[in-house]
């Protein structure tokens, strides 16, 4: 399974999508963006949990 996560449904004025698996390493991705291009330090944990109001499970990402 994949994910596509775009910066602007998590709240940001921005472009940036990330299209990968259901893993960790992509939502460190996510995180990696949210720290670098828009100063936010979230926890992977937090990352997990907005992933997870979008309607994924936590049981689909492989860890």
């Amino acid at each position: 399974m994949t994910l596509k996560l775009r910066c602007d449904d998590y709240g940001f004025e921005c472009e940036y999508i990330l299209d990968g698996e259901k893993t960790i390493s992509t939502i460190e991705k996510l995180r990696n963006h949210f720290e670098e291009e828009h100063g936010i330090d979230y926890t992977i944990e937090a990352v997990t949990q907005m992933i997870q109001n979008r309607g994924h499970s936590l049981e689909s990402i492989k860890k």
